[in-house]
């Protein structure tokens, strides 16, 4: 009886937990509010095998092609280029988009790995664009677009990587660690309840606080709100989940080492990593790229200092980019 008795309290207990877990879950769900987009491009949506992948046009269609792609990280959308799509369409035919499991894209609850972006990258480009294109990628999905580019190299002119990490160019494998903690944050009531304090607004400035940004002036309350309100769209955490457990890494030195075409690659002065040692760490693995090193910025320089930023793409795609 005293067994039975225990056993009983702890199943109380247990689901009480559960049951405020629940209804925090809830909460925080409700705070967020629909998530709409601040671009001005033409909005259209690639249906993709699976799931919608939500996608933006501007700017001349004859024009030469310029696809740009957003970080990762919870709340990541195609918001980040808010300060960049309007410039560049006037030189340029602008595609901007929201990877799958992203901002106004489709979130299925599938186990989304390094290669279901780049084949969603790879068949964007291919069904969609269907002519070469510039390539403006940021932070992990640089790996994404460098695998891409080469396997299928006619349908990539050029490429800018937006603050690339060196380790990208290192071998990295997953362990029994990151498998559970992929596993937890996939759970419906834990893993929401996790996410959801990973993703809280103050886990979102002061993340941009530590890393993101150089002038902490930039991050506004309304830039952490709308990320906020990205992050905590229904099913949000499942492709959080792959990206936070390091399972979206991937080993491109042998690619970038071979690639053809041009290349270069953004970095901020004041960035995680010093320009000098993130410079020569890709500069080791191929030489023929270009390096530019923005002043004042550190992760984002296409917000930080989004005029020199265009700048640099329009003359690195041969173009005279009007701001």
């Amino acid at each position: 009886m005293k067994l039975t008795g225990k056993l009983l309290t702890t199943g109380l207990v247990v689901g009480g937990v559960l049951g405020t877990i629940t209804v925090a879950n809830k909460l925080t769900e409700s705070m967020a509010g629909e998530l709409n987009t601040v671009l001005t491009g033409e909005e259209r949506r690639y249906p993709w095998k699976y799931g919608d992948m939500f996608y933006e046009v501007k700017g001349d269609r004859n024009a030469k092609p310029l696809l740009l792609i957003h970080s990762f990280g919870p709340g990541a959308s195609s918001h980040e280029w808010r300060k960049n799509i309007d410039v560049l369409a006037t030189q340029f035919c602008v595609y901007v988009i929201d990877l799958l499991g992203f901002g106004l894209s489709d979130r299925p609850s599938i186990d989304y790995t390094s290669e279901t972006f780049t084949d969603l990258i790879s068949d964007f480009i291919r069904e969609v664009v269907a002519k070469p294109t510039v390539v403006v990628a940021h932070g992990i999905t640089c790996a994404f677009v460098i695998a891409d580019t080469y396997r299928q190299p006619k349908f990539f002119e050029r490429l800018v990587l937006v603050t690339p990490s060196p380790t990208m160019l290192q071998e990295q494998t997953t362990g029994p660690l990151n498998a559970a903690w992929k596993f937890v944050l996939r759970t419906p009531i834990l893993g929401q309840f996790t996410y959801n304090l990973l993703a809280s607004r103050r886990a979102i400035r002061g993340y941009y606080d530590r890393q993101g940004y150089h002038n902490q002036g930039l991050i506004t309350d309304e830039i952490v709100e709308y990320i906020f309100t990205s992050a905590h769209q229904p099913n949000a955490r499942f492709a959080a989940a792959s990206f936070l457990s390091n399972y979206l890494t991937m080993d491109i030195h042998e690619a970038f080492a071979r690639l053809p075409m041009p290349i270069t690659v953004v970095l901020g002065r004041e960035g995680t990593l010093t320009p000098s040692e993130a410079s020569e760490a890709f500069k080791r693995v191929n030489p023929r790229i270009d390096v530019r090193i923005i002043d004042k910025c550190s992760q984002n320089p296409q917000d930080e200092q989004a005029s020199t930023f265009n700048s640099l793409i329009g003359e690195f795609a041969g173009a005279t980019v009007t701001q």
